[in-house]
């Protein structure tokens, strides 16, 4: 048995009851099952009560729930029906389910768990009408009238209030809730469609629609093969203007605060009960077939009623649906017949969805003979574009009456893209029939990126050779980028940061931070015509983001919808918001001053992790989040003095990029003193191992964060030059880098060469000796439109230095790319259909093959934050 046990306690300005349940076991039994096998119990006080049955010694078991209310004092005569919950009174309806007619009346029939006063109303979006009953013998009975207000459904509500003077009942409230479809005869028009059963492929049909007079009438015809693919239905606006709508009327009731355990209903739960939802497949497009579908616009039906269409059949072998739809003020109909496609010999080419360049084929292609005559035919294939026959391209067919004979051809894939048609002419019965399927042959590895960046010294020339030799030509696309800013040497990596896919707080941020900076850069590497990317909006949208993921106590979480906030995240996003403040950009005080909040709260704790560094040593210390915590504290103005001075005190708790950011801390707050003595002598001795969660930490990141950190404090330190020749080493060499390597790195570089730059370099492009465009200032890209060409030479003048940066996409002719892990590892393994491992790379035609792709950890350790 279920049984609460009930307090009064202060919730908000006023008290109410809050109770809690518990489960008592009023009897338990082993039971021997045979046949009529039964079990019984009588409850001997009212209440929830549930029962479970189990084999012995079994962890699983199946239930029933049920209330038992007692007789209390009213006697056996008076239990005039079983009620099946607590609060709730039944409503039957006298025609069940069916739906009532208008002028009609509908018999109710109420089941309830007391006697009492009982408010029945009828409801749509509104209370049509309202009645008051007496329940007695806990039944009631009541006759409502149907009119055109209650279309297309009304919902009949019951609420039973407990008369006070009956005590002993738990009891104080019941609800009920029924929906009575209702429908108008005079408003549903009947539509028929009058059309031939059988006709040949490749002509007109007449097809004839009747329905009400004056009324407007559409015609649809469509392959039925695909609708029942797709398991779609004749649409019926009929069913669909008056089909059941919600319940628009919510119901309360103060009763819930007083006993929680009858929980108040709204009213609006009823509203979807019955409704069902199909599963439907989705199939993948075939573009190279083309579907039968026709619909011919609206056509108002004549006098009689009948409304023409003509329908031309195309190239087709199958059943049609036709589908029509009528309607005429407030009425509404529908209609569906079929017509069958059939010709005296009917081709089926069989090739696959499609086929890569060099892909050698069979061409299956069966012949349908659907008259009562035997016939030798001829079958002649031919194709077009980079398909080519092999062997023969005619065979001699027998077809017996009414069955089916084969012609059987070989066709080969040249190795280019693009969409061929292969067609089949067939000669015979006195008669030319001919079937044409397109096929495109696409390619067979995937889209792959190739850069190249480089510096040119003023009065030199430099030859730039852009790579898509492998490429087939018409996937080909690049461009080139030329700049005095010497970002652009790191241009791969600003690239990657700034179209990265994904949109975790993290990586929007890392995308959005070194555009503060290196706006008109990133604005000239992303520019395709006038789909310009822009700097500052990308600014404000990760700003935007940065609002929509922040929590109640100030925090960011990872992504939108996730109740966990993320340390690292939070600190990476505030000092991102305070440098976009300096930028000139609008940040909310109500947006950052929760988040600073946050970052003090959580120094108050004395927290340790394992920190993992130079392969295989280990040790407690600090999350990296606290020393960066107190660095942008420190940038806000709000230096956590106390924790500096515990974290000073106790050196040993910080990795080494710890040790930059807390001396770079007491440089801001003014401690000149604290800064000298926390400052280590160099960026050596300690490096940490990549880890792909938590906050994310390598070597490159640390390096590239403390970089960051002494550049804010001290930009002429004499370690800058050897820091930032590490981590640019690191750019250039390293393949595979996290966004937070990226972010940091770029950002330490960036802000070096920025103001490092002083070059008046200017240059020409030129391709085969022509000269297409001049670089006289600022920035300058030229796309394979602009450039004609992949052979260029820069030639530069004036002083300094100029900087390039090239970028290719395309798919690779003959389907090599280049394969590596980094972190992850991506393996794809073949099975046949009983689940066996092929080992090989070659299948057989018309082979079913499941395809396995397993993801793993290339390394020990968590992989975290993977979508």
């Amino acid at each position: 048995k279920h049984e609460y046990h009930t307090n009064l306690v202060k919730s908000g300005g006023y008290f109410r009851y809050e109770s809690q349940k518990e489960d008592k076991l009023m009897e338990e039994k082993t039971l021997t099952i045979g046949n009529g096998s039964s079990y019984s119990y009588v409850p001997r006080s009212p209440g929830d009560y549930e029962i479970r049955v189990y084999a012995p010694d079994a962890n699983t078991y199946i239930s029933e729930s049920f209330y038992s209310y007692g007789n209390w004092g009213w006697g056996s005569s008076n239990s005039t029906f079983e009620v099946n919950n607590e609060g709730h009174v039944d409503i039957a309806l006298d025609k069940g389910k069916s739906p009532y007619f208008t002028n009609e009346t509908a018999v109710v029939t109420f089941k309830a768990p007391f006697d009492g006063r009982m408010l029945v109303t009828m409801e749509t979006d509104k209370i049509v009408s309202y009645h008051y009953v007496n329940v007695e013998k806990r039944t009631a009975q009541l006759s409502l009238p149907i009119s055109s207000d209650h279309l297309p459904n009304v919902y009949v509500t019951a609420t039973l209030i407990k008369p006070h003077e009956l005590t002993d009942m738990p009891l104080t409230v019941a609800h009920g809730y029924q929906n009575l479809q209702v429908e108008d005869k005079s408003r549903k028009i009947a539509v028929e469609i009058d059309a031939k059963k059988t006709v040949r492929s490749r002509t007109s049909q007449e097809i004839t629609v009747k329905a009400d007079p004056g009324s407007y009438v559409t015609l649809s015809a469509v392959d039925n093969g695909v609708l029942q693919v797709s398991s779609f239905k004749t649409p019926d606006p009929y069913n669909h203007f008056y089909s059941k709508k919600a319940l628009q009327v919510n119901g309360y009731d103060l009763y819930p605060l007083l006993f929680p355990e009858v929980r108040g209903r709204l009213s609006s739960t009823g509203g979807d009960g019955d409704l069902s939802m199909e599963k439907r497949v989705n199939p993948m497009p075939a573009k190279r077939i083309k579907v039968v579908s026709f619909w011919s616009g609206i056509s108002k039906a004549n006098g009689s009623g009948v409304a023409k269409f003509n329908v031309q059949v195309p190239q087709f072998s199958g059943e049609i649906r036709l589908m029509a739809v009528a309607y005429k003020g407030s009425s509404f109909g529908a209609g569906e017949n079929t017509m069958t496609v059939a010709d005296p010999v009917v081709i089926s080419t069989a090739l696959p969805r499609f086929l890569s360049p060099g892909d050698t084929v069979t061409v299956p292609v069966t012949l349908s003979n659907t008259t009562a005559k035997a016939a030798t035919v001829s079958a002649q294939l031919k194709t077009d574009g980079p398909l080519k026959v092999l062997g023969g391209t005619t065979q001699s067919v027998d077809l017996a009456a009414n069955s089916e004979g084969r012609a059987t051809f070989r066709i080969v894939a040249d190795p280019v893209m693009a969409v061929s048609k292969v067609r089949v002419e067939v000669n015979g019965m006195g008669e030319k029939f001919f079937d044409e399927t397109e096929i495109s042959i696409r390619p067979a590895s995937t889209l792959q990126k190739l850069t190249g960046s480089g510096v040119v010294k003023a009065g030199a020339t430099q030859a730039v050779q852009i790579g898509t030799t492998d490429f087939i030509p018409s996937s080909v696309d690049y461009k080139l980028v030329v700049s005095r800013s010497p970002v652009l040497e790191w241009g791969k990596q600003l690239e990657y940061l700034v179209q990265y896919p994904y949109g975790c707080t993290e990586q929007t941020v890392s995308a959005a931070f070194p555009q503060l900076y290196f706006g008109d850069l990133v604005d000239v590497m992303n520019k395709k015509g006038v789909a310009a990317s822009n700097a500052n909006y990308n600014v404000m949208e990760a700003i935007r983001k940065i609002k929509m993921r922040q929590v109640e106590n100030g925090a960011l979480t990872l992504w939108d919808g996730e109740g966990y906030p993320h340390w690292w995240t939070t600190v990476y996003a505030t000092h991102f918001l305070l440098e976009a403040r300096k930028a000139g950009f609008t940040v909310e005080n109500s947006l950052l001053d929760p988040m600073l909040a946050y970052l003090t709260n959580r120094l108050r704790n004395r927290e340790t992790i394992a920190y993992y560094y130079n392969r295989d040593q280990n040790r407690k210390i600090a999350p990296k989040e606290v020393p960066y915590s107190l660095f942008v504290l420190a940038l806000a103005g709000r230096s956590n003095i106390p924790s500096m001075n515990y974290y000073k005190a106790n050196p040993d708790l910080l990795a080494i990029d710890g040790k930059y950011l807390l001396s770079a801390a007491y440089a801001i707050a003014g401690d000149k003193k604290s800064f000298t003595s926390m400052l280590p002598t160099a960026f050596v001795g300690e490096e940490s191992v990549s880890q792909p969660g938590g906050s994310w930490y390598s070597d490159l990141r640390d390096e590239g964060v403390a970089l960051n950190a002494l550049l804010e404090v001290d930009p002429a330190n004499k370690q800058i030059g050897v820091m930032a020749r590490h981590v640019s080493d690191k750019l250039k060499s390293r393949e595979w880098l996290s966004t937070q390597e990226r972010s940091f790195g770029f950002l330490a570089l960036g802000k070096i060469s920025r103001a490092a730059a002083q070059s008046t370099a200017t240059a020409e492009i030129k391709v085969g000796g022509k000269t297409i465009a001049k670089v006289d200032g600022g920035n300058w890209t030229g796309d394979k439109a602009a450039l004609k060409g992949n052979n260029i030479e820069i030639v530069t003048k004036g002083n300094g230095q100029l900087y390039f940066f090239w970028e290719a996409e395309g798919i690779s002719a003959t389907g090599s790319y280049k394969e590596e892990d980094s972190y992850l590892k991506v393996r794809r393994r073949f099975y046949d259909r009983f689940g066996k491992e092929l080992t090989g790379a070659s299948f057989k035609q018309n082979d079913l093959i499941v395809i396995g792709v397993s993801l793993e950890k290339s390394y020990s350790g968590t992989v975290e934050n993977v979508e």
